[in-house]
């Protein structure tokens, strides 16, 4: 399979030239060590992986031995190994922070605690997502976000694309299942990623008494995504206890496989705080929520629910290349009914941004998007994500854009 340079890499490269060390993170089978092993500005770097027995047993016994090397170091799967973390530090502090060393991993409780605490003032934390569609298709990362981001103009424009929303969305972006030759072979690897993970990750992580119940309650999660969920709630559905349900809730998102969004509000304002849950990747969200074929994302309803999740992905992907990370929230008053999707704020800048599965859209749809500009006259614009091709705007400062262009 040919490799698809990822968005990440001229970040990746920018940050080696200000930090000694990179800590490369995300859930499984994003593209981190695909990445590591291709990149063409990596290519003399000397590649280790934890996964070769040999050279764990080395980590644990002989770390010195192992990073005697003097040059730059990928260090992959460096999370079955934290203990490493401290030859790394002292590599670095020995050599007055000219040796460069990237480490990767799966995002899980020793790789995100153990860095922090040895590795401070040395690190930088960069995050990989799985892909973006437009990064999927080769296309540059200044796509609409980066324009409205920096204040540019929007121009009235016409997408040519071809894309099938419910086929991408079912798929997600995980490499392997994204660019599966077929439905079928997509489906067979969604059920391998979470057999293995449950298997796999977690036991490492945590023991589970009971790997049934934190099926469900992952099922429920898959099933609400985008969704205020109760724990109380949860608790009947899966069969475990209040407690057991947050500590599950809490290993998922620090695993990096569920992202909690909290609600936004200015000071002074009434509006709702409870998080929502979003999975990192909607083809992982529709397989354990039980949508085993793209076309049974028929229901609006539904489709809705996991575009939303899809359209938080492309999100994501983009703030991962900021240099400054924005933070995502949800909108919602508590004197009305009403809801904007996703708020990025950051850098003294606040945009709102609403999904809809729909292929037109009509001032009405604006109705939700016009208040919060009201309510926040700091925002400047707002977008209305939807199922059309062309980008224009459909209220003041209100624009309808193609998802194919995030």
């Amino acid at each position: 399979m040919k490799y698809i340079p990822r968005w990440l890499e001229t970040r990746l490269d920018e940050v080696l030239e200000s930090h000694p060390v990179v800590v490369l993170t995300g859930p499984r089978q994003v593209g981190k060590s695909t990445l590591l092993e291709h990149a063409q500005f990596l290519k003399d770097w000397r590649y280790i992986t934890l996964d070769d027995p040999d050279a764990l047993e080395q980590a644990k016994e002989d770390p010195k031995g192992l990073l005697w090397e003097d040059k730059p170091t990928i260090i992959d799967e460096v999370q079955r190994c934290p203990d490493l973390l401290l030859t790394v530090k002292y590599l670095v502090d020995k050599s007055d922070r000219r040796r460069n060393f990237i480490l990767s991993g799966s995002g899980n409780i020793s790789l995100r605690q153990e860095p922090r605490e040895t590795l401070a003032g040395r690190a930088k934390y960069l995050h990989l997502t799985g892909f973006g569609y437009r990064e999927m298709h080769g296309l540059s990362t200044h796509g609409i976000l980066d324009q409205i981001w920096a204040g540019r103009e929007i121009k009235d424009s016409f997408i040519q694309s071809n894309a099938d929303m419910a086929q991408s969305v079912w798929r997600g972006g995980l490499p392997g299942v994204a660019l599966a030759s077929s439905e079928k072979v997509a489906l067979e690897r969604l059920s391998g990623y979470i057999d293995t993970y449950l298997e796999r990750d977690i036991q490492d992580l945590v023991k589970i008494r009971h790997p049934e119940n934190f099926r469900r309650l992952m099922k429920a999660l898959a099933q609400a995504t985008g969704w205020e969920s109760v724990q109380e709630e949860l608790s009947k559905t899966c069969g475990e206890t209040r407690t057991n349900v947050s500590r599950y809730m809490s290993l998922l998102k620090d695993t990096q496989l569920l992202y909690e969004i909290k609600g936004y509000a200015v000071k002074g304002e009434r509006s709702y705080k409870q998080s929502k849950y979003f999975w990192f990747d909607s083809g992982s969200a529709c397989f354990l929520a039980g949508i085993h074929r793209s076309r049974e994302l028929v229901n609006s309803h539904v489709k809705g629910r996991y575009f939303e999740n899809f359209i938080l992905q492309q999100i994501l992907s983009w703030t991962s290349l900021q240099l400054t990370t924005p933070e995502i929230f949800y909108w919602k008053p508590k004197s009305q009914e009403m809801e904007v999707d996703f708020v990025i704020s950051g850098a003294a800048k606040t945009l709102g941004i609403e999904v809809k599965s729909s292929s037109q859209i009509t001032f009405g749809d604006t109705k939700q998007m016009r208040e919060f500009l009201k309510s926040h006259p700091q925002v400047s614009k707002g977008i209305i994500v939807y199922a059309g091709n062309r980008v224009y705007p459909i209220a003041s400062n209100i624009y309808a854009v193609p998802w194919t262009v995030l």
